[in-house]
């Protein structure tokens, strides 16, 4: 008779750890997804950024094409870009006096640096 307990008592024990399994199982799945939606919103923001900026570079050089056919516009461009001269004119370029130093140039933006670890776990944890 005890044996008959004991197996009775271990099946749904047995299924209780199976349902527990399963559930980890699923709640890491949903983890990830998760984890995986949010980049994907962080990605599809840095993108439509990407693309406004080259909507409007892409406006602004439409806009170029279509004054390029135009001879003041060419003869700046000539005279300025690439220095050129007409017939009897010379071409002076002022060079900076001798000791003074550059006029620094300003850098471009910095590129958007990679979250760090604890920054990616601290956004799970607190879901910011």
């Amino acid at each position: 008779m005890e044996e008959t307990t004991t197996a009775r008592t271990s099946f749904p024990t047995f299924w209780v750890l199976i349902a527990l399994v399963v559930g980890i199982l699923i709640m890491g799945d949903l983890t990830r997804r998760m984890t995986d939606a949010r980049r994907m919103e962080r990605d599809g923001g840095v993108l439509a950024l990407d693309v406004a900026t080259m909507e409007a570079e892409n406006a602004r050089l439409q806009a170029e094409m279509a004054g390029a056919g135009d001879q003041a516009q060419v003869e700046e461009w000539a005279r300025g870009e690439a220095r050129w001269v007409r017939d009897g004119e010379r071409l002076v370029i002022p060079l900076p006096a001798p000791g003074s130093a550059p006029t620094p140039i300003p850098n471009a933006a910095p590129a958007l640096q990679p979250p760090s670890a604890l920054e990616v776990w601290w956004a799970l944890l607190v879901g910011g």
